[in-house]
């Protein structure tokens, strides 16, 4: 089941997605510093880093932005989706159910103002998120 996303001999531009906290995901504030969706809510995950492979960029990520190590074992789902800025590039959207973890566990980064926990739901319909992350959540609720 992990093959696709343990091979480090693709190309593709990055890994994002969710991370679970018992029944709530983290999203990240993004601040002004970036041109790209400034202010707006976020998933974890960023752009890959040279011989990554898309788990690997999606775990440094993760621990990069909120402090937590995702094991392989706790990805239950995965997508490669065309990066919507450049069609000829693909990203992976992949969703993490670490267990007994808890919201004292997480160490937020310098990426961002600050994180929140929140349910599928309310991020698929939060007002002031990245709608191209909207859709890959929206997708993977209408799945479960």
């Amino acid at each position: 089941m992990y093959e696709e996303i343990l091979n480090t001999n693709q190309k593709f531009y990055g890994s994002k997605g969710i991370v679970y906290i018992g029944e709530k995901i983290i999203v990240i504030k993004r601040d002004n510093k970036t041109d790209i969706y400034p202010l707006m809510f976020d998933l974890v995950g960023g752009g890959r880093e040279e011989g990554e492979s898309p788990f690997e960029t999606f775990a440094r990520e993760v621990q990069e932005e909120i402090g937590l190590q995702v094991d392989i074992n706790d990805i239950c789902y995965f997508k490669k989706h065309p990066r919507p800025s450049d069609l000829d590039q693909v990203s992976y959207f992949m969703v993490a159910k670490p267990k007994n973890l808890t919201e004292e566990d997480i160490v937020f980064g310098n990426e961002g103002l600050y994180f929140k926990l929140m349910t599928l739901e309310e991020f698929v319909y939060l007002p002031d998120a990245i709608p191209s992350q909207q859709m890959k959540a929206k997708e993977y609720l209408t799945l479960n």
